[in-house]
Order: structure tokens, then C-alpha cells, then sequence
């Protein structure tokens, strides 16, 4: 049955006249025995209704033409619940007063008449404005052992049993674990100084449970370490059938009368779509297609915790389900591709993704750290020099970082390649090729490699960076049962652009700004130093330092806004050629290029 009832709470004006906004929930029954729902574990011991089937609803958007439209679906899947803005637009003004609120930007989607869902996929969102989530059925399992991780940015007397993520006050809350007994003599609790550190287990004595949802520690727990908690749970929220809600919806909709459907996803949420190709998940139940076009935004080389028995979703950077292999596009669609169904896919990255350590992953051996070959639906990007975070002002400077952030703005880019994928998906042309580092013509090096070029500069040590590794989860790994905490065996290469004479990245899309560059642009910076702890990489936050000594200022090599302007121009008309730039966007790019010419030399 998949998509049982869709229910329309409200229809409303959108700051864009030419466009509503619904919103509403949807409903949905689905099969546990049939084929196309094999791989949703624990599914087969949810509750079922007389007829058999497991139901569960999510919160829907939907941004439609009040007129007529272009016939295209684009399904966001939202990013830990949040709607936000419409991506690939400029202009964009959040309101974290109003979560509701979502800026058209500069209406590029809505330009072209793209119709814009949203569908709650996540379990653990904590519902509310603006925050969609799903309502997942709860298997029936006895007690087991999980892991929670987290390391904030301040103390903390006590800790939910929920994920978290640091630098954020607090803006992402969700749903807990609790404890199957608080006074648990087998939990374990231990702390690492850096991401690959040696965990050290802190005496139960010293720390407990105080009541089903929180842990306290004596002294507190401190900023910039790293804790992990293993313990016992008795919820089994059946996290996969946010895979389903996703697939079953926007086949509903589609057989509504949409051409093509596409879906993007960023960073968590562009895990989640490998997660969801990775399953086979791009055929409904009926084996008709479900997207034509995916495009994976910073989401590197890892899939997520989306489809195992006490998955967190929205947990990151942490050794688990979502860290196990397949990386590489061809083994990664290797079951899509035998069923059937197969989209075109465009994966963006940024260079801190790179310097994460897992995204070459994608592009080469795992074990011999080779060059792949391309495959043949699958174009990949990186953007030189670009951070995980989009621009933000004044906003990055909160981050207790070392080196001054920056604001790269791939946007531009992302609009290119958005267009792309829908004219590839179409038939009328190829998408650009892929622009990723290679080893095979010595672009893609060592991360220690990268970093000598930094002498002048604030850098991590590399021996805190975090290392990707084998990992054995245990014997019932392929059911979807994990033992914790995770072995872990030897490493996995981790390759990062190499860098010029200047610290800039050779690999990749080369933004006007990059390609002319005012200053040297990394996809790295070092939390700010803090005694006793080693050198970490500060997650998600890039560079702007000087340029090496010796080496031109800005003004030496360009002594005026003219020559400037010339420089960023041509880099701009390089990427128009290559199509990676759209025309009608070359006179604001070269524009904000020198802007901030102007700002930095006067």
C-alpha cells in the first residue's frame, strides 16, 4: 500500500507569489515481508495492524506553482529536521525566530518551476515549527547494548543520552536512549583527549545515571573530550522506515504527473541519500523508479546511522555503521544497479570533507589507495579550498578556532551543477567531468604532505588527525546489531588535495576567489590551542592565513581593482566554458571577487 493517506492540515501564501506552501503529514502502511522492504532491519518485528502491514507518518512540506510548473520534483531531505532556506539560491535570510520561515533567496528553483517537498525521515527529531520528523515503530526486542559519543564546546554538569553536536547552544535536541537500568554495573564510560586518542575508562564510581535519560559525572564533563558511553537500552525505534518514507512519498507524488524528480541532501542528509541508494532503496514496491537525479552535498565517502537497531541518525564522525565500506561509487550501487533503477548522481565536496579523511574513499581503492575508474552515472566535485559551512559572517568567528575562518561561497557552482544533472537526466548532455584529487597525476597526497606547506601558520598536528579504519562491528554486523565499542584495525588511506606554492589547493573546482587568491584558503583550522590537549582539527571550519613568507602579497600581484578584476574574470570565464559556472551568475561572482579585493588591499 505504501503511502496510505496524505492529510493536508493547511495551505498558505509564500513570499514568492507565484508560489504555496502545504503543510500536512502523510501516512503510510507498508508490507514487512515484501522484497522491497528486506533490507529495513528490525521491520519484520514492528507492530503490524490486522491486515498485516507496519504504519508510520512523517511531517510534509510542500512549495508548489500556484500556476503552471516545469513538471520537476525536488524532494530536500531535511538536515536533522530543520527546513531552512531553498538551496541553491543566494540572498538566503534564515529567521531562527520562525523555523517555518523558508527563504526563496533569490528564487532560483522557483524560477524554473521546480515543485519543493520536504518529508520527515528522522526518529529522533524532536517535532515542532519548522522541525519535521517521523514517528518510527518501535520494535519488540529485548534490552541491548549501544554507544552514545559526544564532546562539547563547554562543561557540562550532565549529558542527555542523545546525540548532540558541539558549537551549536544548544539549536539541535533529540530524542533519547534511556537507560534499561540506572544503576547499570556493566555501562562503561570512557574519555580521549583527540578523535584516534587512546580512550581511558573512567571509574564507575565516578560517575552515574541520573534517571532514564541523563549521566552526570563528578567534576563535570569537560570541553574537547571525547566521551563514549556504552551501555544497555531497551527502545528500538525502527529507524530505517525513514528510507521508506522517503522512497514511498515521492513515489506517491510522482504518479501525480511529475516528469523527473530529483532529490538533494547536505552533508547528514547527503549520507542519507547514499544510505538510500547504498540499500537498493530506489525502486518502490510496485519496482518503479523513484528518482531520476541525486545530488549529494559534503556528504564524503560515509553513509549514516539510518537503518540499524538503536541507530542515532543524526550522530557524525563517529566509528560505526555509517563508517563501514562500501565507499567507492561502483561498489556502493552495486545492488541499485543489479535491481534496477538507477539515477544519474552528481556528489559535491568540500575540501573539508577531504581533511575529515574518508572522501577520497570514494574515488579510490580502499586498499591500495589507487585511482578508480570513473562510473559511468556518477560525477564527483571538489571545490578547492572550500569549508563544510556555508557562508556565515561574523557567525564563524564563535567557533574556538585558531586561525581566522573564511567565507567561500559555493553556491554559484551548486546552481551549475544542479542544471547539469537535470539536463544529463534528460538526455540533451553529459555533465561536466569530474574534478577530484588523483593520485595518478600526483594531486591527491597525505594529509602530513599538505600540512608542510604551513610553517608560517597555525596547523593540526598530524598525528591527532582522525584516521578512517577497518571496523568490526561484531557477528550480527549484517543484521544490524552492533557490538560496542567498535574494534578497530588498520587504517584506511586518507588523501587530501595537494597544495602550490602558496598553501592553495591544486585539485578541484577553483573558485574566481580561489583561483585569484587574496590570501591562502584551506579546508582545515586547529581549535584554538588549549593546555593539555593536542592539536585537533576544529570539525567543519576553514583557513584564511597569509601567504607563506617569500611569497607575492595581493597587492604585488595585483596592483589594482583593475588588474583584479581582469584576474577573477577569466577565472570565472574558465568555469562558464567548463560549465561549472552559469552565465547570468559570471557578473555577481567576479562582482563579490572584488568586493572583497577591495576590503582586504584598499
Amino acid at each position: 500500500m505504501a503511502v496510505e493517506a496524505v492529510r493536508i492540515e493547511a495551505v498558505q501564501p509564500y513570499a514568492d507569489p507565484r508560489y504555496e506552501m502545504v503543510r500536512g503529514t502523510a501516512g503510510f502502511a507498508v508490507d514487512p515481508a515484501h522484497p522491497a522492504n528486506a533490507r529495513i532491519i528490525d521491520l519484520a518485528l514492528a507492530p503490524r495492524g490486522g491486515d498485516g502491514l507496519v504504519r508510520f507518518d512523517s511531517d510534509l512540506r510542500i512549495l508548489r506553482p500556484t500556476g503552471t510548473g516545469s513538471r520537476n520534483l525536488l524532494l530536500l531531505v531535511p538536515n536533522r529536521g530543520m527546513i531552512g532556506g531553498l538551496p541553491f539560491s543566494t540572498g538566503l535570510t534564515p529567521d531562527y525566530t520562525d523555523f517555518e520561515k523558508v527563504s526563496p533567496g533569490d528564487g532560483f528553483l522557483l524560477d524554473r518551476g521546480w515543485t519543493v517537498v520536504w518529508c520527515g525521515w528522522q526518529w529522533d527529531i524532536l517535532r515542532g515549527p519548522g522541525q519535521l520528523g517521523l514517528t518510527a515503530p518501535e520494535a519488540a526486542v529485548e534490552p541491548g547494548a549501544m554507544r552514545l559519543e559526544w564532546r562539547g564546546d563547554i562543561a557540562e554538569k550532565e549529558h542527555p543520552l542523545a546525540d548532540s553536536m558541539p558549537g551549536l547552544g544548544g539549536l539541535f535536541r533529540f530524542a533519547e536512549y534511556p537507560t534499561a537500568d540506572v544503576a547499570d554495573p556493566a555501562a562503561v564510560l570512557t574519555v580521549r583527549t583527540a578523535p584516534d586518542a587512546e580512550p581511558v575508562e573512567i571509574p564507575r564510581s565516578a560517575w552515574r545515571f541520573t534517571d532514564p535519560t541523563h549521566i552526570a559525572l563528578d567534576g563535570g564533563f569537560e570541553p574537547f573530550r571525547w566521551y563514549r558511553l556504552v551501555y544497555r537500552t531497551s527502545r528500538a525505534p525502527v529507524a530505517g522506515c525513514g528510507l521508506l518514507a522517503i522512497r514511498d512519498l515521492v513515489a506517491h507524488l510522482r504518479a501525480g504527473g511529475f516528469e523527473h524528480t530529483f532529490a538533494y541532501g547536505i552533508s547528514q542528509s547527503g549520507r542519507f541519500l547514499r544510505q538510500f541508494l547504498w540499500e537498493g532503496m530506489n525502486l518502490d514496491e510496485s519496482g518503479r523508479q523513484v528518482f531520476d537525479g541525486v545530488f549529494a552535498d559534503r556528504a564524503g565517502a560515509h553513509r549514516g546511522e539510518f537503518n540499524h537497531r538503536y541507530a542515532q541518525p543524526s550522530v557524525t564522525q563517529v566509528d560505526g555503521f555509517g563508517t563501514l565500506p562500501p565507499f567507492d561509487s561502483a561498489s556502493l550501487l552495486a545492488r541499485q544497479r543489479a535491481l534496477g533503477g538507477m539515477p544519474k548522481i552528481v556528489q559535491v565536496n568540500t575540501a573539508a570533507e577531504y581533511w575529515r579523511g574518508d572522501t577520497a574513499l570514494a574515488h579510490i581503492d580502499a586498499d591500495t589507495g589507487a585511482d578508480l575508474p570513473e562510473d559511468p552515472d556518477v560525477r564527483m566535485y571538489a571545490v578547492a579550498g572550500t569549508d563544510h559551512l556555508p557562508p556565515m559572517g561574523a557567525m564563524k568567528g564563535i567557533f574556538p578556532a585558531a586561525n581566522p575562518p573564511h567565507d567561500l561561497d559555493m553556491t554559484p557552482v551548486l546552481r551549475a551543477l544542479l542544471v547539469a544533472l537535470e539536463q544529463w537526466v534528460r538526455g540533451r548532455s553529459g555533465p561536466p567531468d569530474s574534478r577530484v584529487p588523483r593520485v595518478g597525476d600526483g594531486t591527491a597526497v597525505p594529509r602530513a604532505t599538505a600540512l608542510g606547506r604551513f610553517a608560517h601558520a597555525h596547523r593540526p598536528d598530524p598525528g591527532a588527525l582522525a584516521v578512517p579504519r577497518h571496523l568490526d562491528l561484531g557477528p550480527e554486523a549484517d543484521r544490524g546489531i552492533g557490538r560496542w565499542p567498535a574494534r578497530l584495525g588498520a587504517p584506511y588511506p586518507a588523501l587530501v588535495s595537494s597544495v602550490d606554492e602558496d598553501g592553495n589547493e591544486i585539485a578541484g573546482i577553483h573558485l574566481p576567489a580561489v583561483a585569484a587568491p587574496l590570501a591562502v584558503y584551506t579546508g582545515w583550522n586547529p581549535r584554538r590551542p588549549t593546555p593539555g590537549l593536542p592539536d585537533v582539527v576544529y570539525e567543519r571550519l576553514g583557513s584564511r592565513v597569509d601567504f607563506p613568507p617569500g611569497r607575492p602579497s595581493a597587492a604585488e600581484r595585483w596592483p589594482t581593482v583593475a588588474a583584479y578584476r581582469t584576474a577573477v574574470a577569466a577565472a570565472a570565464d574558465r568555469l562558464v566554458a567548463a560549465r561549472l559556472l552559469l552565465p547570468q551568475d559570471r557578473t555577481a561572482v567576479v562582482a563579490a571577487a572584488v568586493a572583497e579585493f577591495r576590503s582586504a588591499v584598499g
